[in-house]
């Protein structure tokens, strides 16, 4: 076998024995089908090779920010710093509906998206920073966190 065969036959291997493995840990309880998500195994491969790194609060910034908490009344901008890292998440969860528009990461393109009262929301946000600019009539928008 060459190289590629060897790689490539590894690779086989490994995908049967994680379908094997998802298959004998589901929990079959009857009802409704498992959710895939809750399973240990996919939660460990999520931790490893999943997602990226949440933004800290300490590089945020902005005029209505007060510990992890924005109170706006019309618009605020809140400013996320420069990273060395590539990609960042910032957490929001308002409770208020909201209007969020800020830059699409590794890109100069707009993004506009509605936030909705009690939804936790990921923002995704390059190594360069980006201006967010949240808007609403009158709300409170809990920073970082998962819910």
């Amino acid at each position: 076998m060459n190289r590629n065969q060897k790689i490539l036959a590894v690779v086989a291997v490994l995908i049967i024995a994680l379908y094997v493995t998802g298959v004998a840990t589901q929990n079959s309880s009857g009802g409704s089908p498992p959710d895939p998500t809750q399973n240990e195994l996919v939660k460990t491969l999520g931790r490893w090779f999943g997602g990226a790194d949440p933004v800290a609060l300490e590089e945020v910034s902005g005029a209505c920010l007060s510990g992890s908490t924005l109170t706006i009344g019309g618009t605020c901008v809140i400013t996320v710093k420069p990273s060395d890292k590539d990609l960042r998440e910032l957490v929001l969860k308002p409770d208020a509906p909201v209007h969020l528009t800020t830059r699409a990461p590794h890109d100069d393109s707009s993004l506009d998206n509605d936030l909705k009262p009690g939804e936790v929301v990921k923002v995704a946000v390059d190594g360069k920073g980006a201006d967010i600019t949240l808007a609403c009539q009158k709300c409170t928008i809990v920073v970082g966190g998962e819910d």
